[in-house]
């Protein structure tokens, strides 16, 4: 047991000794620890979950290791990183919230819990953004050996929020401005996002009151949907329409109470790319109110399951698409 534990390990091991050994001759790097030497560059001292990192006032050269967290956000300021990070469930790799055209020409590091240390010190970033998720603290550590690394903290970790009045993927956008110094362009997202959630209150009229939303996720051997603190309840929320949810860390459901989720609109979120007539012919579908009076729509989870401003306005997308027919 033992030596194959060590086999397992080895890999792992021999890069980090590799990774060491070729960033002694790199360029340092200013962390916690560096902070008494004099950064190669102007730089301003930024507090995360695993200390303090000193990021440059300008960056040119960003890697973004998680996609919904970091790419989108950087994605809808207009920066294109260098390197990114993607999400691989079952072999089918995926971005949420991003679509692969929007980063055709940047180069992908592998998966965002372990990407490539070749690829990323290849690439020579100069700042590289990541997350708390999966073995963050370790992988924090490799990382910064090779540039200033600056962990994002998800929607629990954000600190000061009060989440019954704040959404997560708009502070999520001001925190990653405030990294690289594009908190005005920020706000000029969030105010045209707003604009187009009070143009579909316009378009929706007196129905607005009038329709409720359901959301269902289906694939991966599951069924779930949203929670209140989503970013597509949040959508919703913004727009003013009554949907279903349940409470945080409860999204999956069974076949037996799939009908609670019926509802005016349905929207059935295809995780597993199957065709709209798999769920329409389906009797666990086809036996709702809402796939009956033909108001049920099957969207794509690559802009459904974002965390992101960019999620967000996909979203948008569909319901500005859907909605106005639902009514």
């Amino acid at each position: 047991m033992k030596k194959q534990s060590y086999r397992l390990i080895k890999p792992f091991l021999l890069m980090a000794f590799s990774l060491l050994v070729i960033t002694a001759c790199y360029q340092p790097v200013i962390q916690t620890s560096h902070l008494s030497l004099k950064p190669a560059v102007e730089c301003r001292v930024i507090q995360h979950k695993f200390g303090e990192t000193c990021v440059p006032l300008k960056p040119q050269r960003i890697i973004a290791l998680a996609p919904r967290e970091t790419l989108d956000p950087l994605l809808a300021l207009g920066i294109k990183p260098i390197g990114f990070a993607s999400y691989n469930s079952g072999g089918k790799e995926g971005l949420f919230g991003v679509s692969f055209e929007e980063v055709k020409g940047t180069k992908n590091v592998g998966d965002s819990l372990q990407p490539s240390l070749e690829k990323i010190l290849m690439l020579k970033p100069d700042l590289i953004l990541s997350s708390d998720f999966g073995n963050a603290h370790q992988k924090y550590k490799l990382l910064s050996a090779i540039a200033p690394t600056v962990s994002v903290p998800n929607d629990a970790d954000i600190p000061a929020i009060d989440w019954e009045n704040k959404t997560y993927f708009k502070e999520n956008l001001r925190y990653i401005a405030k990294l690289i110094g594009q908190e005005i362009k920020a706000e000029e997202v969030l105010n045209k996002y707003q604009k187009r959630t009070e143009e579909l209150k316009k378009r929706l009229g007196n129905q607005l009151q009038q329709i409720e939303v359901s959301v269902i996720f289906y694939g991966e051997g599951y069924i779930w949907t949203i929670a209140k603190s989503d970013t597509i309840s949040h959508v919703l929320t913004d727009i003013g329409l009554r949907h279903k949810f349940v409470p945080r860390g409860e999204w999956n459901l069974s076949i037996e109470t799939i009908n609670k989720y019926d509802a005016d609109v349905l929207f059935i979120v295809d995780v597993d790319k199957r065709s709209p007539s798999f769920y329409f012919q389906n009797p666990m579908f086809s036996s709702l109110k809402v796939v009956k009076n033909n108001r049920a729509y099957v969207v794509s989870q690559e802009n459904w399951r974002g965390f992101g401003i960019s999620g967000a306005n996909k979203i948008l997308d569909d319901l500005f698409k859907y909605l106005p027919e639902a009514t």
